[in-house]
């Protein structure tokens, strides 16, 4: 999870063209060819954003996409369009590999259509669509303005800021440095610290929930007292006592320090529903045929709360990402330009907060925090869609 932060290259861009010729072929095989070309289109994108480690994932979702429209499970001629003189019951790897790949694809499709149809989930996908593409093709198109610009003064004014014009749409800040080329720059950093901090945080609930609740006895007592412990410690005055004491100089420990004290209250809502899935029949039998705790963790007791833990996870997020700002409002971690926590610690430093024409300067990584975590929230409406069955079926 170090080093994460993403930049459009055309090293990127060939490996996004090389990587989207595989669901083109499939496409043009079995004679899909739309969306052969939308999974091209796809892992073209994706590796021109993050190289190998987009194109690389996109290449197996797209696959399976394009799969599952051409796919005919021969073996239950039932829900399939195969004649019953084509039915078989070989089961080849060939054929296992298939199937999987188009389920997979039929349920990525599936969710897909939850996401659409879900309005205010589908605004805050489009919001985060949104983040994604400026902050990873913005690059591109905005040099980075990290200089002072004495020259831009204005005739007759005492400082370098500006209110907004053509030429600078968001205004200059204290140093006449354009404010746009900083929002573009400022803000992966941030949400990339702040989706770490998350999920350590809910990677650790989940195996502490899971394992105290299915283990039980001692082991419980003690991960469940670790929990209220760290509960009853005020988040933010530790936060501020730890940046006196120790120097925060990496993002990825910082994301660590979030994610260990974040964990417990989504640990105690999992240990409870472990608690009840575990006198279900499915989850005794597991136990009974002695599958082992990380089978019955991740196969039979996850997939019923991943809904759960895929709302409490965005709120992790949300959580994260207001400590990373008020540590840097108050100048408690290392301040690295360009960072939105940045631009608003150095306006109060600089006394711009009672200059009106600092608006920009000031308002626009306000503004952009909390759309961002508009979206997020808009977002995990559709997640609960995607993963609770009964919505996604509107029951």
């Amino acid at each position: 999870m170090i080093g994460l932060e993403t930049v459009a290259t055309p090293v990127g861009l060939l490996i996004g063209l090389i990587c989207g010729l595989v669901p083109l072929g499939v496409g043009i095989y079995y004679k899909k060819v739309g969306p052969g070309i939308g999974g091209f289109l796809a892992c073209t994108v994706s590796g021109f954003a993050c190289g190998f480690l987009g194109g690389l994932p996109m290449i197996v979702v797209t696959y399976a996409i394009v799969l599952s429209y051409a796919y005919v499970n021969r073996q239950d001629p039932f829900t399939s369009r195969a004649a019953l003189t084509e039915v078989t019951f070989e089961n080849s790897r060939q054929e296992m590999f298939q199937r999987s790949m188009a389920n997979l694809g039929n349920g990525i499709r599936a969710s897909l259509r939850a996401l659409v149809r879900n309005k205010a989930g589908f605004v805050g996908f489009l919001g985060l669509m949104f983040y994604f593409v400026v902050l990873t093709f913005g690059p591109l198109f905005i040099e980075y303005d990290g200089q002072t610009h004495l020259d831009r003064r204005e005739p007759g004014a005492l400082a370098l800021v500006a209110p907004p014009s053509e030429e600078f749409p968001l205004g200059l800040d204290w140093k006449g440095r354009d404010v746009l080329s900083h929002m573009v720059y400022g803000g992966q950093k941030l949400i990339i610290t702040s989706i770490e901090a998350g999920l350590i945080a809910t990677l650790i609930a989940v195996v502490f929930g899971s394992i105290g609740g299915l283990v039980g006895g001692a082991v419980d007592q003690i991960l469940s007292a670790v929990a209220n412990f760290i509960l009853t410690i005020p988040t933010f005055p530790l936060l501020i006592v730890l940046a006196a004491l120790v120097k925060f100089d990496s993002n990825f420990m910082l994301a660590v320090l979030f994610g260990v004290l974040n964990w417990p209250t989504l640990m105690r809502a999992v240990r409870a529903q472990v608690l009840s899935l575990r006198e279900r029949d499915y989850v005794q039998a597991a136990v009974a045929l002695d599958l082992g705790i990380w089978h019955i963790i991740m196969r039979e007791v996850f997939p019923n709360m991943v809904s759960y833990i895929a709302v409490n996870f965005i709120f992790t997020i949300r959580i994260a990402m207001y400590s990373i700002v008020g540590l840097v409002f108050l100048g408690l971690v290392p301040l690295t330009e360009p960072d939105w926590g940045v631009m608003i610690y150095t306006g109060r430093q600089q006394g711009v907060l009672f200059l009106p024409q600092a608006a920009g300067m000031l308002l626009s990584p306000i503004i952009a925090i909390a759309l961002f975590q508009l979206s997020l929230v808009l977002f995990s409406r559709s997640l609960e869609e995607i993963f609770n069955p009964r919505l996604r079926s509107g029951l």
